[in-house]
């Protein structure tokens, strides 16, 4: 055997170098956003917290949970708002991807679409096709649909007919992946089409679109909140029609897309036009986390909400879009250093929350399997020991939360040195990344 030969064989064994890829969770350089490092894993998080108190209800039943949640201290309800922490995912993932495109577009004048497909294909399925082995080996609810979540169509399915349910954002996203690139070149050739307009009409359109799936069905229109959550009949259109899919989800995409757009072309512009007044960056800033905590905290499913309404239809349509648009201001103001945000910039961008952002991935493919196994213990637990009603929902939540996480970090670190990190490392070997563009933060004044 030549030397090339062994030379190869190398390189592919060190693929899957267990002290390598330990070490790659930890590495640090120039091109990284650590900010978005520390927001994705808070973002999974807030969704693990959640998802341990929807596993609450079920193995409590869905009239303990609502009892809990109405007597619930203020200070927790941020747990009820989780699902904007998907909007949150969405909102990165735009402008990241973006980025991605953006600067291919620009430097070459092109995007070599079958690299990109084939890039995010093999960051995104490796381990998610792992999980979805074990998950049709094991004969799982549904498990003769787990082909759908391979190719990324999970998501038109009826919720109950659902794979790996919580894996239907996945989908969404591989969706915008495959939409995104033949729309940057669309409006690239098109003299009649600028950027910002086209990103406009669709975000309007967005709204649009929300306001119309509501209208068309009688189930939503006339119900509350709850029963759209709840009910078999409402929440069965509410989930696929309004809930899971790309048309109903991609306006946080789009704000996202903007703000990359912004970010590679128009910094000096953007920053020109805030510090033109005295207090202009300052009233936008506020203004953000004012909408980010207004959004975070709004007891959409407390008990004196329950009416359908002009007020619930309307937040329905727009609440989505207000929180990823104040969200996206924020990680723009920190980019272009606009300085109201340093606490919690600073807090998002520390190192330690880097490992454990690149974890995120598996660790959200995998928590609510951990969180079901956990929860099923803990709820029977603590069933045993006579405490109150209250007192057993905080106690059974934080416990189960907390060793959930723990569990999931363990086996996100098993699939990112096993499974994760080797296929990124291929795509090197298999010169997948070569010539592609990176999103990296780009130096500002």
């Amino acid at each position: 055997m030549n030397n090339n030969k062994v030379g190869a064989i190398r390189a592919w064994l060190r693929c899957w170098s267990i002290t390598a890829n330990l070490k790659a969770l930890n590495q640090h350089d120039s091109g990284t956003f650590y900010l978005i490092n520390g927001l994705r894993f808070f973002g999974f998080l807030w969704i693990l917290v959640a998802h341990t108190v929807f596993a609450y209800g079920i193995f409590n039943g869905k009239e303990i949970f609502f009892e809990m949640l109405d007597n619930a201290p203020f200070y927790v309800w941020w747990i009820w708002g989780s699902d904007k922490a998907v909007d949150l995912f969405f909102v990165l993932s735009g402008f990241l991807i973006s980025l991605i495109l953006i600067k291919e577009l620009d430097k070459t004048g092109s995007i070599k679409l079958r690299r990109f497909y084939f890039r995010r294909y093999l960051r995104l399925t490796p381990v998610y096709a792992f999980i979805a082995f074990l998950f049709w080996s094991a004969g799982a609810k549904n498990h003769e649909y787990i082909w759908t979540n391979l190719l990324y169509i999970n998501n038109f399915l009826p919720p109950d007919k659902m794979p790996l349910q919580w894996t239907w954002t996945l989908a969404v996203e591989e969706q915008f992946y495959l939409l995104l690139p033949l729309l940057l070149l669309y409006i690239q050739r098109s003299l009649k089409h600028s950027f910002m307009a086209m990103m406009m009409g669709l975000l309007g359109l967005s709204l649009l679109i929300r306001f119309g799936v509501l209208f068309y069905y009688d189930e939503l229109w006339f119900s509350s909140y709850r029963e759209m959550l709840t009910e078999p009949q409402a929440s069965t259109i509410f989930y696929a029609k309004l809930y899971d899919n790309l048309v109903t989800r991609y306006g946080p995409f789009v704000l996202g897309v903007m703000a990359g757009y912004g970010y590679y072309y128009h910094r000096q512009t953007i920053i020109d036009w805030v510090r033109a007044t005295p207090y202009r960056a300052l009233n936008l800033n506020v203004l953000a986390m004012s909408m980010i905590v207004f959004f975070m905290y709004f007891p959409i499913m407390a008990d004196s909400f329950q009416q359908s309404s002009a007020g619930l239809r309307a937040y329905i349509v727009f609440h989505r879009t207000i929180f990823s648009a104040a969200f996206t201001w924020f990680i723009l103001s920190v980019f272009l250093n606009f300085n109201h945000f340093t606490v919690f910039s600073w807090f998002y961008s520390l190192r330690i929350w880097h490992p454990l952002g690149q974890l995120s991935y598996s660790m959200y493919l995998t928590h609510f399997i951990v969180i079901l196994v956990v929860m099923k213990q803990c709820n029977q637990f603590y069933h045993n020991l006579g405490l109150t009603s209250m007192d057993h929902f905080l106690v059974t939540v934080t416990v189960g939360a907390f060793v959930s996480l723990l569990l999931t970090l363990l086996v996100g670190i098993f699939c990112w040195v096993f499974i994760e990190k080797p296929f990124l490392n291929m795509r090197d070997l298999m010169s997948v990344n070569r010539g592609a563009t990176k999103a990296a933060p780009i130096a500002v004044d």
